[in-house]
C-alpha cells in the first residue's frame, strides 16, 4: 500500500467506542477514530480509489495486441447458374494482421504505467485534503461546544441571579431600573448562545456528512492541546514538502508523462503495418490452388500526426512549469504555516493555569457579591463580560492554534504533530 495514510492534525479527547452514537448524545469521537472512520465510509474517498482501478485498467488495455481481421470473399450471384451464394464456385478467403511498429505499442503500455502512478499520487491527495477539512472541521465544533459549555454555565447563573432579583424587586430592594438592565444584559448572552448553538448544528452536520453518519446521530468533540516536543526547522520542512507531497509529487510524475506521450506520437507518426495470409482461394485467380500474401502501409504524405507531436512538445515545456510553480507554491505554503504555528502558540502561552483560576474565582466571587449586593449591577456586569470574553478568547485561540498544527501537516504533505 503506497503512504495513503498521511495523517493531519485535530483536537481530541480519549475516545469510547463508537457503537450506539445514534443513541448516545455524550458519546465522544476521538480524533483518532474519526480519522479512521474517513479512511473506510467517507463515500467521496470511496469513489476516488476507483480511480486507480481505472488507471490500472488502462494498462491491460495497453498491453493487449490488435485483434486478427478474417476476411471471406464469396461469389453473390452467379449470372451463369442464376444461383446466389455459389461459393463452391468462387471464394478467398483471408486473415489480416495489423503490427503496430516504431515502439507505438510498447510507449501505450508505458505511459498507462506512469498513468498509475499519477493515480496513486492523486488519490494520496485527495486523502491529504480531506484529512484537512475533516480536522478544521473538527477543531471547530469542538471549540462551539465548549462556548455553549461556557455559555451554559453563564446563563445558569443568570437563571439563578434574575430569580432572586425578581424576588428583590417585589420589596423594593432593586430598582426597576437594574432589573431590566440584568435581564438585557441575560437576553444579549442568550443571543450569542443561540448564534453558537447554530454554528455547531452547522458543524455537526459537516462533519457527519465526511464521517458518513446518519442524520441523527450526535456525539461530543473535544479541544486538546498536543504536547509539542521539539522545534521544527522551516527550511527542512519545506525541502521534505518539495520532496513528497502528494501533489508536487504528482507534478513531477506528470513532467514523465509528457514525456512518453511526446514519444508515443512520435511513434504514432509512422504508420501500423497491416499482414494478410489467404490460406484459400477457390475461382478468383488463375493460380488453382492459390496461397496469397498481402501487406498493407498508409502512406504518410499528409498525416504525419504533426499536430499532436507539436501539442506533446507544448505539454511538456508547460507541465515542467507547472512542476516549478507546484514546487515553490508548496516552500511558502510550509514556511508560511509554519510561522503561523508558531505565533498561535506563543499567543496561547500568555494564558497560564494560574492566570485561569484566578479568572473563574474571580467570576464565583463576583456573583457572591452581587446577590449579597456587595458590587454594583455595572460591577457585576463588567466583571462577568470579561469572564465570558476572556473564556471565548482562549477557546478560540485554542481553535486557532489545532487550525495552525492542521496547516502546517497539510503543507508539508505529513504528520508532524499528532496526538
Amino acid at each position: 500500500m503506497f503512504k495513503l495514510r498521511v495523517a493531519l492534525i485535530g483536537t481530541i479527547l480519549l475516545a469510547t467506542s463508537l457503537s450506539g452514537l445514534a443513541q448516545r448524545p455524550d458519546t465522544v469521537l476521538s480524533f483518532q477514530k474519526a480519522k479512521d472512520r474517513l479512511f473506510t465510509k467517507n463515500l467521496g474517498l470511496l469513489a476516488a480509489y476507483y480511480e486507480i482501478g481505472i488507471a490500472k485498467a488502462k494498462v491491460i488495455q495497453a498491453k493487449v495486441w490488435n485483434n486478427p481481421n478474417f476476411i471471406i470473399n464469396g461469389d453473390l450471384y452467379n449470372q451463369e447458374t442464376n444461383e446466389y451464394f455459389h461459393l463452391r464456385n468462387q471464394s478467398l478467403w483471408q486473415l489480416e494482421q495489423t503490427i503496430s511498429i516504431a515502439g507505438k505499442h510498447t510507449n501505450s503500455v508505458k505511459l498507462a504505467r506512469i498513468g498509475v502512478e499519477m493515480a496513486e499520487k492523486q488519490m494520496e491527495d485527495v486523502l491529504r485534503s480531506l484529512l484537512f477539512e475533516m480536522g478544521n472541521t473538527y477543531c471547530d465544533l469542538a471549540a462551539v461546544q465548549q462556548k455553549e459549555v461556557l455559555y451554559r454555565q453563564v446563563l445558569q447563573n443568570y437563571d439563578r441571579l434574575i430569580e432572586a432579583t425578581r424576588k428583590q424587586l417585589e420589596v423594593g430592594a432593586i430598582s426597576t431600573t437594574e432589573a431590566v438592565r440584568l435581564e438585557a444584559e441575560y437576553l444579549d448572552v442568550k443571543a450569542d448562545a443561540l448564534t453558537n448553538h447554530n454554528e455547531k448544528e452547522r458543524l455537526l452536520g459537516d462533519l457527519r456528512t465526511l464521517l458518513y453518519f446518519s442524520q441523527d446521530t450526535t456525539f461530543l468533540v473535544e479541544q486538546r492541546i498536543p504536547a509539542i516536543a521539539e522545534e521544527f526547522d522551516p527550511n527542512q520542512l519545506a525541502d521534505q514538502a518539495a520532496s513528497s507531497r502528494p501533489d508536487v509529487a504528482a507534478a513531477r510524475i506528470n513532467i514523465r508523462y509528457q514525456e512518453k506521450n511526446l514519444q508515443l506520437q512520435q511513434s504514432s507518426g509512422v504508420p501500423d503495418i497491416k499482414l494478410g495470409y489467404q490460406p484459400y482461394d477457390r475461382g478468383s485467380n488463375y493460380i488453382r490452388p492459390y496461397h496469397g500474401f498481402t501487406t498493407e502501409i498508409f502512406l504518410p504524405l499528409y498525416d504525419r500526426n504533426q499536430g499532436r507531436i507539436k501539442q506533446a512538445k507544448l505539454s511538456v515545456s508547460q507541465s515542467n512549469l507547472q512542476y516549478q510553480q507546484m514546487e515553490n507554491g508548496a516552500r511558502n505554503e510550509v514556511i508560511a504555516a509554519y510561522n503561523r504555528y508558531r505565533s498561535s502558540n506563543t499567543g496561547l502561552a500568555n494564558y497560564t493555569a494560574n492566570f485561569l483560576e484566578r479568572l473563574s474565582n474571580l467570576n464565583i466571587s463576583t456573583n457572591q457579591n452581587f446577590q449579597k449586593r456587595n458590587i454594583s449591577l455595572l460591577q457585576f456586569i463588567d466583571q462577568q463580560r470579561i469572564y465570558i470574553l476572556t473564556n471565548i478568547q482562549l477557546i478560540e485561540l485554542k481553535q486557532l492554534f489545532l487550525n495552525n498544527v492542521n496547516e502546517l501537516n497539510f503543507a508539508v504533505g505529513q504528520t508532524l504533530i499528532d496526538y
